[in-house]
């Protein structure tokens, strides 16, 4: 019974009609996670998918649950280990440390986040300088503003870096007062707030520390997105250049995601987002950022093998409950890539034939 429902919800992510225009063609997919798999193989000759994911279980249960519940996102909640033996299920729909699997790939290839070129934290300093001014925007103190569309980004981003140095994040106003919106009759739990997570939390020192500490690791890709031409560069390209930066194909599929999260959810997408404006349209729709965060999120997913249990949460929650079909779309293509993936590096000589 179990095998026959995870089947039925396997054709219906698999099949189901998408309405949105796909701009990325099944033969480039079937190349680009060749192309993925190949690196993963050459890096990883020994690895199977099975000891990949027990291992990045691992990272995920050691490294990263600790201090996820500092930044509450709504994904789901942790079930016990001995369940997880069971189902391998860590979490139900997802656990909170799910959403970080992109951190658990970069850890898996580089465990202690050593660049090979020094660079500053330009990426953290990017979020807090976003999230400052949009307060600042939503309080009265400026006119609405389009950072991706400011000449001088770069140059305010390099200004700004002295406020997240030595992986800090500072929230506070000169007289100890959160930096957060304004406004009479609204709860504080919907204002929009300078800090990121919540700082009362008992593990919040080591949440930022660690974010941050992502952000500088990203920050070499982040600053070679910003100069790039708007909707210039594919997935191709750019997975080729994180290769190029980092050195291995786990840290790229990591860092890559991790970039476009900050992008899309740690600032405010109408004023803010900038780098996701530099790739090109996978599919028809207009939440540019949220399309690429998804993709590329949603891409560790099927790597890792859970193309069922993600696709059936995207199905029931986005296309059937919000009505979403841009992200439904992008969640299904994304999972086809990863799931090709997998295919790819069980049978790399499909790749090395030209079957595909």
């Amino acid at each position: 019974m179990k095998k026959l429902t995870a089947i039925i919800f396997l054709t219906t992510i698999s099949f189901s009609t998408l309405a949105n225009e796909i701009y990325f063609s099944k033969k480039r997919m079937e190349n680009f996670a060749c192309d993925v798999a190949l690196s993963l193989k050459k890096t990883y000759p020994d690895k199977t998918l099975r000891s990949f994911k027990k291992e990045i279980l691992n990272i995920l249960r050691t490294d990263i649950d600790p201090w996820v519940d500092a930044y509450p996102i709504p994904a789901g909640f942790s079930l016990p280990k001995y369940v997880e033996k069971v189902t391998g299920f860590p979490g139900f729909p997802m656990s909170r440390s799910e959403y970080y699997l992109q951190n658990a790939f970069i850890l898996y290839g580089n465990p202690k986040m050593e660049l090979a070129v020094p660079t500053e934290n330009y990426f953290a300093s990017y979020i807090h300088l976003a999230r400052k001014r949009h307060v600042d925007f939503l309080n009265g103190k400026e006119k609405r503003f389009s950072l991706r569309n400011e000449a001088n980004l770069l140059q305010q981003i390099e200004d700004h870096l002295p406020e997240v140095a030595n992986y800090a994040f500072p929230f506070l106003d000169n007289e100890g007062l959160p930096i957060m919106q304004r406004k009479e009759g609204v709860k504080e739990k919907h204002l929009y707030k300078l800090a990121i997570g919540v700082p009362t939390h008992e593990m919040y020192d080591e949440f930022v520390v660690e974010s941050q500490r992502y952000n500088h690791f990203s920050s070499p890709l982040f600053i070679w997105l910003l100069e790039q031409e708007d909707f210039s560069v594919t997935p191709e390209k750019l997975y080729s250049k994180a290769l190029e930066i980092y050195g291995n194909p786990m840290v790229a599929l990591g860092v890559i995601p991790w970039i476009f999260s900050g992008d899309a959810l740690t600032v405010d997408r109408g004023t803010s987002s900038v780098v996701s404006y530099k790739m090109e349209r996978l599919v028809e729709g207009d939440d540019v950022p949220g399309l690429q965060y998804h993709f590329w999120g949603y891409l560790t997913q099927g790597i890792m093998g859970n193309k069922v249990r993600v696709g059936a949460l995207a199905y029931i929650y986005e296309k059937l409950y919000q009505k979403d079909i841009q992200d439904w779309t992008i969640d299904a293509l994304s999972l086809k890539t990863g799931d090709q993936i997998r295919a790819s590096f069980k049978n790399p000589e499909n790749c090395l034939s030209g079957s595909n």
